[in-house]
């Protein structure tokens, strides 16, 4: 069968045509449902600072299966999941790299999973206790959301900053907020605050993309308290915070989603009638959630939506027919700021 997908040359993307095979062993083919956009990510692939182009483009999808490759007894036709696939309208995936969804939960939301729980992941870095501030630095869709994570993790109050009123009224409807400080047109309003309020932070997330933020950060954190670094920086010197993290005890903390396995699959041993038992050596989804897992956060995310603890409506920004492709990735090479998070629709 055929299917258009989205390639990228330098500075542009355009929808191609392509032949699909059919799903080998261990494989799924999916029809897309809805597929997001992430403008940092994607504006380096662009410029070639990833990988080298062209190449496909795209990585967070919800999508449903329609059939089933030989040796996959864990998904059926009809059954929705998300998964790191490129822009298509049909693909071919790895049934180990696709992660059940609720059936009840929203499919546009469920896209963006993977922004979701890289926010996710920030707030189990900070081990955040029930009633401990939080401040979170940057309001792109990854600060939102680590903000509503740190919220629904017991973080009292949540302090939100950002350059952009338009990203700091998007994630107050998202609702939780309880500060947000313009930290452009008002540079001391952070201090300001935590000055009124007389509170000491324990725990800052960094969420910028921008060095500078990590100073006023160390500079801010209270006792043994935690810096989360979230976003990834290229070409900007590290600002001297060792000193203040040094005489105040406090830590810095990477949080990379992809250094941990993505999932887990287990073999158990089992009485199948004899004596002693067995090994069944046909390994099964890891179910439990114990954190250590990038699939273990997808689906509480998830699951979050799916029982109405979250919902991240207000914080899509723009919504695309996959036949605006090339329109949508202009905003993302030209870095218009108005795009934080952008939805591609593949249902005509």
């Amino acid at each position: 069968m055929k299917t258009l997908y989205a390639r990228v040359e330098y500075g542009k993307v355009t929808l191609q045509e392509k032949e699909l095979p059919a799903p080998g062993p261990g494989q799924l083919l999916l029809k897309a449902n809805y597929s997001t956009m992430s403008p940092g990510t994607e504006q380096a692939l662009m410029g070639e600072h990833i990988v080298p182009l062209p190449t496909s483009v795209g990585y967070s999808m919800c999508a449903t299966v329609i059939e089933v490759g030989p040796e996959v007894d864990e998904f059926e036709v009809g059954d929705v999941v998300v998964t790191t696939g490129e822009h298509a309208q049909y693909l071919i995936m790895d049934a180990l790299n696709c992660t059940p969804a609720p059936k009840n939960v929203d499919k546009a939301q469920a896209a963006f999973w993977n922004l979701g729980h890289t926010g996710l992941y920030a707030v189990r870095q900070a081990d955040i206790k029930m009633g401990e501030a939080c401040v979170v630095q940057g309001q792109g869709f990854v600060g939102a959301m680590t903000a509503q994570m740190a919220r629904l993790a017991g973080a009292c109050p949540v302090i939100i900053t950002c350059h952009h009123d338009n990203k700091l009224e998007a994630s107050k409807a998202v609702g939780g907020i309880d500060y947000a400080i313009n930290t452009k047109t008002d540079p001391e309003g952070l201090e300001k605050l935590l000055e009124e309020l007389q509170l000491e932070v324990p725990v800052f997330f960094e969420a910028t993309g921008q060095r500078s933020a990590l100073l006023q950060a160390a500079n801010l954190v209270g006792e043994r308290g935690r810096v989360i670094m979230i976003s990834q920086v290229h070409g900007q010197d590290m600002p001297p915070i060792d000193d203040p993290l040094m005489q105040k005890g406090a830590s810095l903390i990477g949080t990379y989603v992809n250094s941990r396995p993505f999932a887990l699959r287990r073999a158990d041993l089992e009485i199948t009638g004899v004596w002693p038992p067995v090994l069944n050596t046909k390994l099964r989804r890891f179910k439990s959630l114990m954190g250590n897992t990038v699939d273990e956060d997808i689906r509480v995310f998830l699951n979050m939506l799916a029982y109405g603890r979250l919902d991240i409506t207000p914080l899509i920004s723009h919504r695309f027919n996959y036949k605006q492709m090339t329109e949508a990735y202009e905003m993302v090479w030209k870095g218009d700021r108005s795009l934080t998070a952008g939805l591609i629709e593949w249902d005509d």
